[in-house]
C-alpha cells in the first residue's frame, strides 16, 4: 500500500487499517477504542498513527498481537450473580420444560471461555447437560486458546460457590481446570461478530458486556442480528451496564435485567 506523505490523525489509521485488516474500528466508540491504541503504540515506541501502521504492516506477529490487543477480555466464572440466580432458578427452568430435544446457546464474545462453561455447568445443575449444545465465539486467538485449555486462575472463580468449584473443576497446581464432561458440550470457533454469519437457530444467546464498546448505530446493528437468529420464545441476555432502549421493534421482551425473550 502507497501511503501518502502526511501526519495521520486517528480517522486515516482507521481507514487504512480497515483496507489492510478488513477490521472496522470505525463500529467502536472513538474515545475508548482511540485511547486503548495509543497505549499500545506507546508500549511499542511508534510516536504517531502512521509510523504504527507501517510497523503493522511490516511486522506479522505484531499485527496478530494488536489484533488480539484489541478484545477486551474481562471474564470471570458465574459473573453478575443476580443473573445466574434467575437464570438458574426460573429462565433455564422454563426454557426446559417448553423446548424438547437438543438446546442451542451461542456464547458470543465468549473471551477466555468462563461464561460457556457457566451456562454448562449451570445445565449440569440442572441435570440437563446431555440437552446442552454450547457454541462459544471470539475474534482473538489467543484467548480461545485458553479457552479450549479450560485452566483458570483461582481468580477467575472469585465468585463461583465452594461446592461448584469441587464439582466441575480439577486442582492443577496453583490453577483449576474445568472437567471434561463440561467441556465436551463447549465448542470453540474464531467469529467476527460484525462481518461473519451469526450462529442460527439459538435457544439463548449471551453477548454480555460486548455491546459497552460499539457505537449505537453498530449496538442496532448487533440487536438486530441476534433477533433474528433466535427461536421464538428464545433468550437474549446482555450485560447489566447494558441496555435496549426499544426492545418491541426487535421483537423482544425484558423479563428481567439483562434478560430479553423474543416474541412466541
Amino acid at each position: 500500500m502507497t501511503l501518502p506523505p502526511i501526519n495521520w490523525d486517528y480517522s486515516s489509521f482507521k481507514a487504512a487499517f480497515f483496507k489492510r485488516t478488513g477490521l472496522e474500528l470505525e463500529r467502536y466508540k472513538d474515545k475508548q477504542m482511540e485511547r486503548r491504541i495509543r497505549q499500545f503504540m506507546q508500549r511499542k515506541e511508534k510516536p504517531n498513527f502512521r509510523l504504527f501502521f507501517e510497523y503493522l504492516s511490516s511486522t506479522p506477529s505484531a499485527l496478530e498481537d494488536f489484533m488480539n490487543y484489541l478484545t477486551i477480555n474481562t471474564s470471570e466464572f458465574f459473573r453478575d450473580e443476580k443473573v445466574y440466580d434467575r437464570l438458574q432458578e426460573e429462565i433455564f427452568v422454563e426454557l426446559l420444560k417448553r423446548e424438547k430435544g437438543m438446546l442451542r446457546f451461542w456464547s458470543a464474545g465468549c473471551s477466555v471461555g468462563a461464561e460457556p462453561y457457566t451456562i454448562a455447568i449451570a445445565m449440569d445443575l440442572l441435570q440437563s447437560l446431555e440437552r446442552t449444545e454450547v457454541v462459544a465465539s471470539d475474534l482473538d486467538d489467543k484467548a480461545l486458546e485458553i479457552a479450549r485449555q479450560g485452566l483458570y486462575s483461582r481468580k477467575m472463580l472469585g465468585k463461583t460457590r465452594e461446592d461448584i468449584i469441587k464439582r466441575y473443576f480439577l486442582a492443577k497446581g496453583e490453577n483449576y481446570e474445568v472437567i471434561p464432561k463440561i467441556k465436551e458440550v463447549v465448542t470453540f470457533w474464531r467469529h467476527n461478530l460484525l462481518t461473519d454469519p451469526p450462529y442460527r437457530n439459538c435457544h439463548m444467546i449471551f453477548c454480555r458486556n460486548v455491546f459497552i464498546y460499539f457505537k449505537p448505530e453498530t449496538q442496532e446493528f448487533l440487536l438486530e442480528r441476534f433477533s433474528s437468529v433466535l427461536k421464538p420464545g428464545g433468550y437474549l441476555v446482555i450485560g447489566s451496564a447494558e441496555y435496549i432502549s426499544d426492545p418491541a421493534k426487535l421483537g423482544l421482551t425484558k423479563r428481567h435485567n439483562s434478560i430479553y425473550q423474543k416474541s412466541a
